[in-house]
């Protein structure tokens, strides 16, 4: 294959990688929480002494992804165990697997045995790094501070549910609803040292603005198709010099 042909296919897989994240971000637009993805990429220069011009031919590499951590609109409920997140704090839950996983779902309710969780099912986890549980006579009437104290008039202090930072987010993958695991299946919870604060009572909509993903979705699709009509290109242009090589010979 020449330059053209490597330049193309590396084209190809960025925005393959491109087109899966944006149509996730699609996906999750009403989840509760959820923080759309950007993919990085770099340009790599390889210097090619072939090259008749000197300049080399240059390549596009990912580089890994990004968040974007603008806070999505906020949504007052009346549910007393619905959590908001204002700052750069995370929830972090128990899964059905036993893994931890990070997120910003505040959409909480309680389980038959007390626990705090989730309307997938997952456990919330408390400041400790343990499920959080709540006696379920004292649920409807609980009062949860900035901190994410809980407590009721009747049972004084009834736990803290923990606020988190997010690890590294190249060492996390996806796990649905806008979660995410440690690729190596063990979590860090490292309190949030950033002053984020609990909002009682509200959820946080996810922050995708679905018509600029829909556009940005567009485009690469274009820029997906100009890439293969490039190959195509290249390849009926060989198929037509070895042709003529062939009625030359």
């Amino acid at each position: 294959m020449d330059n053209s042909t490597y330049v193309a296919l590396s084209q190809l897989t960025a925005l393959e990688r491109q087109l899966d994240v944006t149509a996730n971000n699609i996906a999750n637009a009403n989840s509760t929480g959820f923080k759309a993805e950007r993919v990085l990429f770099e340009s790599y220069l390889n210097p090619d002494s072939t090259d008749v011009t000197g300049e080399g031919t240059s390549y596009l590499i990912d580089r890994g992804s990004y968040l974007d951590d603008r806070s999505g609109v906020v949504l007052q409920t009346g549910n007393p165990l619905d959590m908001a997140l204002s700052g750069a704090g995370w929830f972090a839950y128990e899964l059905e697997d036993g893994q931890q996983a990070f997120g910003r779902d505040g959409n909480f309710v309680l389980d038959p045995q007390g626990r705090v969780v989730t309307t997938s099912g997952a456990q919330v986890l408390d400041a400790g790094g343990a499920p959080l549980a709540l006696p379920p006579a004292l649920a409807a009437t609980v009062a949860i501070s900035g901190e994410g104290v809980i407590s009721s008039q009747q049972g004084g202090v009834l736990g803290q549910i923990g606020i988190f930072a997010l690890p590294d987010r190249q060492s996390l993958g996806r796990a649905g609803g806008g979660m995410f695991v440690p690729e190596d299946g063990t979590a860090q919870l490292a309190p949030d040292d950033t002053g984020t604060e609990v909002i009682q009572g509200a959820l946080e909509a996810s922050n995708v603005q679905a018509v600029s993903e829909v556009t940005r979705l567009i485009d690469i699709q274009q820029a997906y198709q100009h890439a293969l009509n490039l190959i195509s290109s290249e390849d009926d242009l060989k198929k037509e010099m070895l042709s003529r090589i062939g009625q030359t010979s």
